[in-house]
């Protein structure tokens, strides 16, 4: 079965350890392009943020942006999946509640944040969030227009200080680990697994046509939904052992090297 669709997550996996995409990527793209194949940045990032870092070629791609909740092909809105509008503000006021923990509300026009005076929160959020807005109060924010994911910060403790206190969350929204600093929220069920399946819905293919690499726990649902799954050497070992596939760290241009060995393309 031919390959229709590649999606590819971007911290530790498309970029690397220096937040840099390689200088292979984007001819690489054009290759596919010419073959018929789409390509799909999948990430946690912002969609507004995932078109600035590809611009050249921003409406040439899919999108699978906020771990899911907002997928897009080129400008086009293909699905965005808000949360409870209460769940969203339980987020909100469980964060406040715990030291060195900060939320920024993802929404269709951009990201809000309240927490305009930590340094190092508003340092990592601008890597993440092109479009951001501080608000004095995000409950009020929550409350005007609809969130589909609420992203949690706490730097380098996600998983020891947020993820603990965040599971009492679980059943009421999909808690996602998605680095070292950050657990995101949204709707029950939604992943980067389901949005690929609606990516293939709009291209009329099914996953199993579709190749995919990740190197963290939130790539786990997008690896196991497609036919050919790769981890990053440099990735989760859970997920190195549920893919298909292990292939060459991010640092070592894993995604562009696997992809011109399958496809057999030349580098340029």
């Amino acid at each position: 079965m031919s390959i229709q669709l590649i999606a590819a997550d971007l911290d530790g996996t498309l970029l690397d350890s220096e937040r840099r995409l390689s200088p292979d990527l984007f001819p690489l793209i054009g290759e596919l392009r010419r073959r018929g194949v789409r390509f799909a940045p999948a990430s946690g990032r912002q969609y507004y943020n995932l078109r600035e870092m590809f611009a050249p070629i921003a409406d040439e791609l899919m999108y699978i942006s906020e771990n899911g909740a907002m997928v897009c092909d080129g400008a086009r809105i293909v699905s965005f999946e808000a949360m409870p509008m209460e769940e969203v503000c339980r987020a909100v006021e469980a964060a406040r509640e715990v030291e060195g923990v900060r939320a920024i509300l993802s929404c269709r026009e951009g990201g809000y944040y309240e927490n305009k005076d930590d340094g190092v929160f508003l340092e990592n959020m601008g890597y993440y969030y092109a479009r951001r807005r501080y608000v004095p109060d995000l409950l009020e924010a929550a409350r005007s227009e609809p969130v589909c994911k609420v992203a949690l910060f706490c730097s380098r403790h996600a998983e020891d200080v947020i993820l603990p206190v965040f599971r009492a969350f679980e059943g009421g929204s999909q808690v996602a680990l998605s680095g070292a600093d950050w657990v995101d929220l949204m709707r029950p069920g939604m992943n980067k697994g389901l949005a690929i399946t609606a990516l293939c819905g709009s291209m009329g293919v099914t996953p199993a046509e579709c190749m995919a690499f990740g190197d963290y726990l939130n790539d786990f649902e997008l690896l196991q939904a497609v036919g050919e799954s790769y981890a990053m050497e440099n990735g989760h070992e859970t997920l190195k052992k549920t893919a298909k596939y292990v292939c060459p760290s991010n640092d070592e241009d894993g995604v562009c090297r696997t992809i011109r060995r399958v496809f057999g393309i030349d580098k340029t």
